[in-house]
């Protein structure tokens, strides 16, 4: 059984005090929970004639897969009084939303919400280069999407996901592809087989740049990328990788991966 740590953004506009005290029982019930951060009262967004907000984060350690841990959540929110209404911005006993899941991000609104990020940053102060990636947050439904189909069709979960910081750290539009690096234990014997698959699955571009992945075995530290595997392109970036450059941008798992970088 694996174990997935988590990021659950806590808030409450009603009873907050006592509702979030009663929503910490309630998940550490169904997940261990490792720290919490300070819990900030702020401003409404927009939607402004309501109480002020308590807001916060959990780090938890669970069994449970993201679609699973994401419903068990809504089901506290329920159990705690929650009711939606059209209005999305409406008070609420309880707001619980699994915002980082193994280090990578689920809820866009990470970026650009403070209360939410300050809280993320100070329990992962390792996602800050993350958290403050201007192409993420502008391509982030694109980004994601590259990510989740590697991880659909790898056979074991990879140790980490990269963005590589040619197309990622660059300040405006860049010819650069859009360079994504996994490292695995051992791709194993159906290399070719996950080249195929990721092919149609992956958008071709990310804001006009073409899409490229590549596969490191983390012992070995071979590449394998899905096209030109032994391209000057790949080997150039790949060596920049492979010295846990500060730069590049973590999209999923250990952000540290190299025992002896």
């Amino acid at each position: 059984m694996s174990i997935n740590s988590a990021i659950i953004g806590v808030g409450s506009n009603i009873k907050p005090e006592e509702n979030i005290i009663k929503a910490e029982k309630e998940i550490a019930s169904l997940a261990n929970i490792i720290r919490k951060s300070d819990f900030v009262y702020t401003k409404p967004l927009l939607y402004e004639n309501q109480d002020d907000f308590l807001n916060g984060v959990f780090q938890i350690e669970t069994s449970y897969e993201y679609p699973e841990l994401n419903c068990r959540l809504k089901g506290i929110e329920h159990k705690l009084g929650r009711v939606r209404t059209e209005n999305k911005n409406a008070p609420r006993t309880i707001d619980l939303d699994p915002v980082i899941f193994n280090n990578q991000v689920k809820d866009k609104d990470v970026f650009s919400r403070d209360f939410i990020k300050k809280p993320v940053l100070d329990l992962l102060p390792e996602l800050y280069n993350t958290l403050t990636c201007s192409k993420y947050e502008k391509c982030f439904h694109e980004v994601k999407e590259v990510v989740e189909a590697i991880l659909a069709v790898l056979p074991t979960p990879p140790v980490s996901v990269f963005g590589a910081a040619n197309w990622f750290c660059s300040g405006g539009d860049t010819e650069d592809d859009v360079d994504f690096f996994v490292l695995t234990e051992n791709i194993g014997e159906n290399e070719n087989k996950i080249h195929r698959e990721l092919k149609k699955t992956i958008p071709r571009s990310i804001a006009g740049s073409p899409v490229q992945v590549s596969f490191l075995n983390r012992e070995e530290k071979e590449v394998r990328r899905d096209e030109e595997p032994g391209s000057s392109h790949t080997r150039s970036h790949l060596s920049q990788f492979t010295s846990n450059s500060p730069s590049h941008i973590l999209l999923y798992g250990n952000p540290r991966p190299f025992k002896n970088p």
